[in-house]
């Protein structure tokens, strides 16, 4: 879908003569994008949105608005006490796609300040970021009949690195040379979403997968925030685009170290499984426990 806007938007533009016109362009993708937005959410919520019973009840004394937060701290305490690969890996996850999110943003300034593109152009340039992306998810698969999913996340988040790094220091006047770069990040981001996910999956306790699927959601997105506030904080104090860019590699680094704190793939896995093995021994154990006592009252029942 994200494709066929971007084509709609630039075709429509290309139509009407607005390719040079960034202000016109804009209006445009914002108009297309409030009016399909509008009508799909207002489908699904007057008419596929239906009543349906409450999953969980609000405990006692608790209010709504600080039960989230309350949730989050207990999840990340089981975590670090019970699942340390694991927390590992969401760290490493909040660094690299905090960073990952923040290119997107930054390769658009870098564009439209150093390069002139037009909006069109930097449509045209997402859109090679998308097509890319595709790539990417054939060589995550390809990398696993030769590495671990961590060392396949560790070699991917590198590669992004270091042609953030080389795009940077190469690319100054050569829209061409800048488009290469865009398909090279979209491949390294589909690689990257797709090699995240099926590591995550595989390391997650499976009595506790929906649970640790919503942390993951949560710290994929908890430092979104920082890496724009260092580029432009950067950008503000009159350093260069091209070195406020390389600002992104500190938060890439850090998520390649916390990846290789997690360890061996296969001590991940155990630990996944012996979680399940221990929430299955004690569900035993307290079932146990309750038949204990009515198989007591049978016995002592009169005849």
């Amino acid at each position: 879908t994200n494709v066929i806007y971007i084509v709609v938007v630039v075709g429509i533009a290309a139509g009407a003569g607005w390719m040079d016109d960034s202000l016109a362009t804009a209006r445009l993708a914002q108009s297309i994008s409030f009016v399909i937005t509008t009508a799909f959410w207002g489908i699904a919520w007057l008419k596929l949105m239906g009543p349906r019973p409450a999953m969980s009840q609000l405990p006692p004394g608790k209010h709504l608005l600080t039960i989230g937060f309350r949730t989050i701290y207990r999840t990340s305490i089981d975590i670090a006490k019970h699942h340390r690969a694991l927390g590992w890996f969401y760290g490493a996850l909040a660094f690299s796609e905090s960073a990952t999110q923040a290119l997107l943003i930054i390769i658009t300034t870098y564009s439209i300040e150093l390069l002139n593109f037009s909006s069109s152009e930097a449509g045209v340039m997402y859109l090679i970021v998308l097509l890319s992306s595709v790539i990417g998810c054939y060589i995550s698969e390809l990398s696993l009949r030769l590495l671990s999913p961590i060392r396949s996340n560790q070699l991917c988040i590198v590669s992004m690195a270091l042609f953030t790094a080389l795009a940077a220091a190469f690319v100054k006047e050569s829209r061409a040379l800048f488009y290469m770069f865009a398909s090279f990040w979209g491949v390294c981001g589909g690689w990257k979403y797709t090699i995240e996910r099926y590591l995550a999956i595989t390391i997650i306790p499976k009595n506790k997968d929906a649970e640790l699927m919503g942390a993951y959601l949560f710290f994929g997105q908890i430092l979104s925030w920082l890496p724009p506030l260092v580029f432009t904080a950067l950008n503000e104090a009159g350093i260069s685009i091209r070195i406020s860019m390389l600002s992104l590699l500190i938060f890439w680094f850090i998520a390649v170290i916390c990846l290789q704190v997690m360890g061996p793939y296969e001590n991940a896995l155990r630990q996944a499984n012996e979680a399940v093995e221990d929430s299955s021994l004690v569900d035993n154990n307290t079932a146990e426990a309750v038949e204990e006592p009515e198989s007591k009252q049978s016995s002592e029942a009169p005849s």
